[in-house]
């Protein structure tokens, strides 16, 4: 353990423990940190309370170089210096970059070094609460910057707008920005004067992860799923389900596969239930994660919405019981119940009657870490799973760790790997982990310092240190992306674009130095690398999204290393630290009636808040208005329940700090109070599924909004609105039934990259100006059976103008009225366009002759579209010649059902 710091100075040792004791006590408690001796009294005793601190946990990792860096970002930005300069507070403003600039040159080195000094990380921590502060009240700026821009806008001079957004008093709101930013460098100055009792280096700020090469995508993830070795135990789980039922038998027969985590139970289940033989044996087949909470109305949700789809929210619990019942009557059905934790027999036996309605021969299987589970819901003997065999270990390790044909050029990482699986001790996420980390490195010091750590020497069966070490491997950036995903609860199943907006939301993701390269771009990036890495799962590539998972270990891992910043509220847990700053409720209930009235002065410094309440949501708007007041600095807010109240309450307006707001699942929220609309700040919008009655035009006032998910009952988008966000860079249109036309000042979106319209089935046409979008770079219309898409053409004219000069991903899906493609958005993409799919187009009839100038076009897709497919098969339909050019070709056959791969 490293020296004691050296007494403070009176001052020093005054305000910072007047400052930091309640902080320390909160964040060093659950018996993480004791300090012994310590008197409130004179400065001497005070000071000792540094001097007396005994450490007898871990303390989780600061990041407060990634804070600071972001800081420095924000003092540089466009808003910020305008506010230098029209304000007076240069000087101020001045002197902050200035403190800052000189404790972050030795940062990087002290963040390096926290794990072997936790002094060094408890002055980390006390560095991050002051950074957190100072980036409010820069935040604080922009927001009032970003106000008074909107109100300066020509035509939004009047009385009615600047009463609307109510802009302070400019006189008042220089001297609280003063005075914030003041007591902020003082406290900078008190925290800097520690760092030379650590002896820290400085080091310039590492930014080469910007433009690391990144780990290849391309690779089959299924060869290192962990199913490399579990053939046999395959087929002998597939011959116990498609054994014939005879009577005396258990009904339904439910086999539990047991066995520690990190052995691959969830995925072998899943190859077993997806085995053609297993699908052809069942009428039904539903799959379901329950995960550690085992509500009887939970479960059936669950059951009910993999059985068909629906969420059935508005349903009591008989009403649902009575509802799986119906599914499940004389149907031959295949469950999966996975990752079981109940070890109370009391609730499995009450679903388990439900169960019996299906036919004879329904099976169910179960996977658990908890032999007491299989014993209690298991009506054969359990499956336990063995560990992975060492060859088959090594080979699942080479197929991470190394390209193809790559094994035999470097023999002696083949001998350090050999050694590192030896202490991976036969559980192939251990495995998989480390070697998805080595992969592509071939410097032999990198891997021995994986076969060297001293992780090894920590407790576990293989798979914690293994994950630790893995996480110890990525860069910074990586490491605080991860960690926030611990905030959404077990098996929540990611979207790649709006995890990224919530990362953006926090700050987590740095300007690129690659000018080609935006957020969305780089947070994209850092999701792939993540998805690579393993770190996380289950991923599903849809070209325009991916969808993917976190394994639960995984999730353990980012909870137990965000652990006093990161909280969750449940039926067990209802407490609520000082120093947490993201929170997500489990329960809301408990949250309102006991959290929240108890711990109410704690959540001043909040910065995001999940509701991710299966079953109940936050009770009523008066409830969440409650919350909504306490939450001053809150950057996201998701509400992943079922809340049933109609409109966000007014006060929402006041959060001018938030940046992500998704209230997709809410299912009856139809308004959205006209206050919202003062959230300069917001960034990204998800929108409720049942649909807005309408989107005002007030939206044009969110100036910094870049993606938004638009559900709405409008049968017209205005103009004067969406068309004025000039920053936009997503637009979802989705299942907005009675929308018929988009809105004709569709030019004003200069920034627009991506735009989705789906499910719109009254839709009919375009506006011309869609002719002007020509930063669009993906154009996805999906399920819009009225639209004719020749609308974009417009009226014949001499010369056709092109549409874009930057697509590269075009899908037309389910357009039953197209009877033709619009050249015009293949002349002016033919040096970009690369991914191009058609499917469920039965009317269009030929490929415009366009399409063989396509230089770049490395795949096309046709499928369901009986002439077009007949025209482009290989080599005999008339239209192969204008696309032969091209790559990858995948045409369905409707005489066959084959397709042709070029």
């Amino acid at each position: 353990m490293a020296a004691p710091l050296a007494p403070l100075s009176s001052m020093v040792a005054a305000k910072l423990i007047s400052s930091s004791t309640k902080v320390a006590a909160n964040f060093f408690s659950s018996s993480t940190m004791v300090a012994t001796k310590v008197k409130v009294g004179g400065c001497h005793q005070q000071a000792s309370f540094f001097d007396n601190v005994k450490i007898i946990g871990n303390i989780p990792t600061v990041f407060a170089a990634e804070i600071a860096k972001s800081i420095l970002g924000k003092l540089g930005s466009f808003a910020v210096q305008e506010f230098r300069l029209a304000w007076g507070l240069e000087d101020d403003l001045a002197r902050l970059e200035e403190r800052l600039r000189a404790i972050n040159v030795v940062l990087s080195n002290a963040e390096k070094e926290q794990s072997k000094n936790d002094r060094l990380r408890f002055w980390l921590h006390m560095l991050r609460e002051v950074l957190y502060d100072a980036e409010d009240v820069l935040d604080e700026i922009v927001c009032e910057t970003l106000q008074r821009q909107v109100v300066r806008t020509k035509g939004s001079t009047s009385r009615k707008v600047r009463h609307f957004f109510s802009s302070s008093n400019k006189i008042a709101f220089r001297l609280r920005m003063g005075h914030k930013i003041k007591s902020i460098i003082e406290r900078l100055a008190e925290i800097s004067s520690l760092k030379s009792e650590f002896n820290l280096s400085e080091q310039a700020i590492d930014c080469s992860h910007v433009l690391r090469e990144e780990t290849e995508m391309n690779r089959s993830f299924e060869s290192f799923s962990g199913l490399i070795g579990r053939d046999e135990d395959k087929e002998r789980i597939i011959n116990l389900l498609v054994a014939p039922f005879k009577v005396g038998h258990a009904h339904p027969l439910v086999l539990p596969i047991v066995g520690m985590g990190g052995l691959g139970k969830t995925s072998l289940a899943k190859v077993v239930c997806d085995a053609e033989n297993v699908k052809s044996h069942f009428e039904l087949k539903m799959e379901v994660c329950v995960s550690d909470d085992f509500s009887l109305k939970q479960v059936i949700q669950k059951i009910v919405k993999s059985a068909t789809g629906e969420r059935c929210v508005d349903l009591d619990g008989g009403e649902l019981e009575k509802k799986l019942q119906e599914i499940l009557k004389g149907k031959k059905y295949l469950l999966l119940l996975d990752d079981v934790w109940n070890e109370d027999a009391q609730k499995w036996l009450l679903l388990k009657p439900l169960l019996s309605k299906g036919a004879g021969g329904s099976k169910i299987i179960v996977s658990t870490r908890s032999q007491r589970v299989a014993e209690i819901m298991g009506t054969v003997t359990a499956y336990n799973l063995s560990l992975l065999g060492q060859e088959d270990c090594l080979s699942l390790f080479y197929k991470c760790a190394f390209k193809e044909g790559e094994m035999e050029l470097y023999p002696n990482l083949v001998g350090i790997g050999k050694e590192i699986v030896a202490k991976c001790k036969q559980v192939p996420l251990a495995v998989i982990n480390l070697g998805t980390q080595l992969y592509g490195k071939t410097d032999e010091k990198e891997w021995q310092s994986v076969r060297d750590s001293d992780k090894w020497e920590e407790e576990g069966n293989g798979i914690l240190p293994a994950l630790k070490i893995s996480y110890q491997g990525l860069p910074t950036h990586l490491k605080r992306c991860f960690l926030y995903c611990s905030i959404f609860p077990k098996d929540y199943p990611f979207v790649d674009h709006l995890l990224v907006q919530f990362w953006m939301a926090h700050g987590l993701i740095l300007q690129s130095s690659n000018p080609n390269e935006n957020l969305e771009d780089a947070g994209l990036r850092y999701v792939r690398e993540l998805i690579s890495r393993c770190f996380f799962q289950d991923y599903e590539d849809r070209i325009v999204v991916v969808y993917f998972k976190m394994h639960d270990l995984m999730h353990d891992l980012a909870s137990s290393l965000a652990q006093n910043e990161f909280s969750i509220i449940s039926s067990q847990n209802c407490r609520f630290s000082k120093t947490t700053r993201h929170l997500s409720v489990l329960d809301s209930y408990s949250f309102f009636h006991q959290t929240l009235p108890k711990f109410s002065k704690n959540f001043h410094h909040l910065r995001s808040i999940v509701f991710a309440d299966s079953l109940e949501g936050p009770a009523c708007k008066t409830d969440f208005e409650k919350c909504l007041s306490k939450f001053k600095h809150l950057r996201s807010l998701e509400l992943l329940d079922h809340s049933e109240f109609e409109d966000f309450p007014e006060r929402i307006g006041a959060l001018k700090h938030l940046r992500y707001l998704n209230f997709f699942w809410n299912t009856e929220m139809t308004r959205l109070p006209k206050s919202l609309f003062k959230l300069q700040n917001l960034q990204a919008l998800v929108a409720g599924a049942k649909g807005l009655e309408e989107l005002p035009k007030d939206v044009r006032y969110m100036i910094s909004l870049r993606y938004l998910f638009l559900v709405t009952q409008q049968k017209r988008l205005p103009e004067g609105g969406i068309g004025c966000l000039k920053f936009l860079q997503t637009l979802y249109i989705f299942r907005c039934q009675n929308l018929e036309n988009l809105c004709e000042d569709m030019h004003g979106l200069k920034s627009l990259r991506k735009l989705f319209i789906i499910g719109c089935d009254s839709l009919i046409s375009f506006p011309r100006s869609i002719k002007c979008l020509t930063t669009l770079e993906e154009f996805c219309i999906i399920d819009c059976e009225k639209l004719d898409l020749m609308t974009i053409e417009e009226e014949k004219v001499e010369k056709i103008q092109p549409l874009s000069l930057s697509l590269r991903i075009v899908i037309f899906d389910n357009l039953p009225t197209t009877l033709a493609l619009p050249e015009q958005l293949f002349q002016g993409s033919a040096e970009s366009l690369k991914i191009f799919i058609i499917k469920y187009c039965s009317n269009i009839g030929e490929m415009p002759e366009c399409i063989g100038n396509l230089n770049k076009l490395q795949n096309l897709v046709i499928t369901h579209c009986p002439s077009l497919s007949k025209r482009c098969r290989r080599g005999t339909g008339e239209d192969w010649p204008k696309i032969k050019h091209i790559r990858k070709i995948e045409v369905d056959d409707d005489d066959s059902g084959e397709e042709t791969s070029h």
